[in-house]
């Protein structure tokens, strides 16, 4: 009997022990579980921070993306205007030339005459009132009426002169000219196509050709409606279409006559570029000039 007393004490011992060994592996199984999940929960933040990057970079592309397909421009074409020039208290004012190529790839246009709108459905192009009164997309090269250069814009504009103002022009840089052979005019009821009979390089005396019997359908305001419109040079011709809500309202082509300047000078035959944005040529206006572009594309083989 006594030998079995000193035996039970012992017996307890190696059952307190085996239970303390269990419950030590458990609870290092514990911590180990503990740990790989907070390991799992770090990878799983690091995943879904890297995922929302890539998101965010997936959209920044997607919107550049977008605003590319719908604003075509290349070297060939700049943005001339008559904004930051110091100040200018009678027009017509010095004007500058700003490259287009990569507008979007950095950030949008964010000028007081060239911004997007902040959802960017529209770029904006603004001539304001005591600055100038020209801006406007301008081809740099040029070439005959022969070759081809086209540009293709819709757009709402917002404020017009009572007198007018050019949205369009076929112009000419060539020998001695400086002048445009072809204008298209916005009135507030009417379009306007103005046709300049010779260069007139010698004098100021020019007389133009004009029709203004292209007029919106049904009245509708052009600030309400956008225009869609595409100016090309080809073939020896200046070709002019305008869409108001999907009907054409004008489509018509122009040819200088063979026997001006605009053929027999060998210079200015080989001059014509393209412009478009907003000219008030006849002088003052008593606000700021505003036209939204939903769409731009500019292709040329000059």
């Amino acid at each position: 009997m006594k030998s079995n007393i000193y035996k039970l004490p012992s017996l307890v011992l190696l059952i307190f022990l085996f239970l303390f060994s269990c419950s030590e592996e458990a609870a290092n199984v514990i911590e180990d579980d503990i740990v790989a999940n907070e390991d799992n929960n770090q990878d799983d933040e690091a995943e879904d921070e890297e995922d929302t990057e890539d998101g965010n970079e997936s959209e920044e592309e997607d919107e550049t993306s977008s605003l590319t397909e719908r604003f075509v421009f290349d070297e060939n074409i700049v943005i001339e205007n008559s904004y930051n020039t110091g100040g200018c208290g009678n027009p017509p004012c010095d004007t500058n030339d700003e490259s287009l190529v990569g507008i979007f790839n950095n950030a949008v246009p964010d000028d007081p005459y060239f911004y997007l709108s902040e959802d960017q459905s529209e770029l904006n192009l603004e001539c304001q009132l005591e600055k100038g009164r020209r801006i406007e997309f301008k081809q740099i090269s040029s070439g005959p009426l022969t070759s081809s250069s086209k540009i293709e814009m819709e757009g709402i504009y917002y404020d017009i002169p009572n007198n007018g103002v050019t949205i369009a022009q076929v112009h000419n840089r060539g020998g001695n000219s400086n002048k445009p052979f072809f204008r298209l005019v916005l009135h507030r009821d009417a379009l306007e196509t103005v046709i300049r009979k010779d260069p007139e390089v010698n004098s100021s005396d020019t007389s133009f050709t004009k029709d203004d019997s292209f007029t919106f359908i049904d009245g509708e305001d052009y600030d309400q409606s956008s225009l869609k419109v595409v100016v090309e040079k080809r073939g020896g011709f200046v070709h002019i279409n305008v869409e108001q809500n999907g009907v054409v309202i004008l489509d018509e082509s122009y040819e200088p006559d063979p026997t001006t300047r605009w053929v027999s000078d060998t210079g200015i035959a080989n001059g014509f570029y393209l412009k478009a944005g907003m000219y008030n040529d006849d002088g003052p206006h008593t606000k700021d000039l505003v036209v939204g572009y939903s769409t731009v594309k500019f292709e040329s083989n000059d």
